[in-house]
């Protein structure tokens, strides 16, 4: 059994929301005077700001008649007013689409195309002010009640994929909701005897065409997992990517999951030890291993089109186990 039915709907409804939210604040952006951008936008901006403010009310009004369908009651009533506030002052967020296309016209860019700079960003910074209120509300609301003792991210596609490889985790209330600018996702309550299993980044990653995996991952990246290698490892490995020389050529590396607690850093420890090798140098408080962990870029650039020799390649550095 996946994530309760009622959880996946919730995270649709969230999304469709700050979507709906998004479009209507940017269609009062897009009615901006080009000749006058800086008074007109600070006569139309009262009207946006009230717009998102609907819009986080919306998403922290619908945590708790979800919570008291999926759990039951909680010991006291949410406050969607407050879990809108607690996202923070609205006044930076509506300044930063006239400074960033001001910035833009400044360094010489049309005034339309500054415009729509002006535009995607408000649109961005909108619908995470609404999933955001909408977050605080399902926090709260799970957090007063007793019965749910932790929390599983919902993620569903399309999404990013720094979402995908965080979905289906288990966190405590002490942790906070990781997210980026527009994230979606949402979360599910989870009490103890709870036996359904969410959708992990494996069974979201079976769910996309190739087409779709090689727009969020990318060619080499979406290769990879078709090619069996553990999603977390080929996202994550992106953080420390850096490029050197080796072996007498430039190869693009990263230093993610080298110490001896991550996968690829017990893998190069275990075979030094057999070896009597030294395994690793000192950077900071930990060890890393000395023998680079190559990109998967780069893997599948050295393979040059043979499947079996990456796929050594990829068990070499920690992508498949």
């Amino acid at each position: 059994m996946s994530v309760p039915p009622a959880a996946q709907t919730h995270q649709t409804e969230r999304a469709q929301l700050a979507a709906a939210t998004a479009l209507a604040v940017r269609a009062v952006w897009q009615g901006v005077d080009p000749e006058n951008l800086q008074a007109s936008w600070a006569a139309r901006a009262p009207l946006a700001a009230e717009l998102i403010g609907a819009g986080q009310l919306a998403a922290a009004a619908s945590a708790e008649p979800w919570l008291v369908a999926e759990v039951g009651e909680g010991e006291g009533t949410l406050v969607p007013l407050a879990a809108a506030a607690a996202t923070g002052d609205l006044a930076p967020a509506l300044l930063a689409p006239l400074l960033t296309a001001l910035n833009r016209i400044r360094r010489g860019f049309a005034v339309g195309l500054s415009i729509l700079s002006g535009a995607a960003l408000l649109e961005m910074v909108t619908r995470t002010l609404v999933a955001d209120a909408g977050r605080i509300a399902d926090m709260a609301g799970m957090i007063a009640r007793p019965r749910v003792v932790s929390y599983v991210r919902v993620v569903e596609t399309p999404a990013c994929d720094r979402c995908i490889v965080l979905a289906g985790r288990e966190y405590s209330f002490s942790e906070g909701f990781l997210r980026h600018p527009r994230c979606d996702c949402t979360m599910a309550a989870r009490r103890p005897g709870d036996t359904w299993v969410p959708a992990l980044p494996e069974d979201l990653a079976a769910q996309m065409t190739p087409e779709q995996q090689q727009k969020v991952f990318g060619q080499d990246v979406a290769a990879a997992i078709a090619d069996g290698a553990d999603i977390a490892q080929l996202v994550n490995a992106r953080r420390g990517m850096t490029t050197g020389t080796y072996y007498g050529r430039r190869v693009r590396t990263t230093s993610e999951g080298t110490t001896r607690r991550g996968l690829y850093g017990r893998q190069r420890a275990k075979y030094a030890k057999a070896a009597g090798a030294r395994f690793g140098e000192t950077t900071g408080k930990r060890a890393r291993a000395v023998s680079p962990r190559l990109m998967p870029e780069e893997i599948y650039r050295l393979a040059d089109g043979d499947r079996a020799h990456a796929i050594r390649l990829l068990k070499d550095n920690g992508y498949i186990t």
